[in-house]
């Protein structure tokens, strides 16, 4: 019994492990003393404590007093063939894994994160 209680919380816990996020310092405005806010690094725009956004890089991030956190919107593509690369669309958050010489075939591949 206790190796199926640990190998259910393993499954559960393998997709947190591949999320990319990060935290950050919330920093502080010397022009108004105690006023904080958030620099989102991938962008280089400031957001107020308490707003929530998502980024050009397709990270869904959070601004609090104690700072910002960012995390992946979209998995990552990994293990594709050499002959393969992959088509980014950031404003929708979507990729595609196609071959270099011939778009309209796409590849096999694996994906981290989200």
């Amino acid at each position: 019994m206790r190796s199926v209680a640990a190998l259910l919380i393993t499954c559960c816990l393998v997709p947190l492990v591949h999320t990319a996020c990060y935290m950050e310092m919330a920093k502080v405005d010397f022009e108004q003393p105690g006023l904080r806010f958030c620099e989102d690094s991938w962008d280089h725009t400031q957001h107020r404590v308490g707003s929530n956004w998502v980024n050009s890089g397709c990270q869904s991030c959070s601004c609090s007093a104690g700072g910002m956190q960012c995390c992946d919107r979209m998995a990552r593509p990994s293990g594709y063939p050499a002959d393969c690369e992959v088509l980014y669309d950031w404003k929708e958050c979507t990729y595609e894994v196609v071959k270099k010489n011939n778009p309209d075939i796409t590849c096999p591949h694996n994906a981290v994160g989200k």
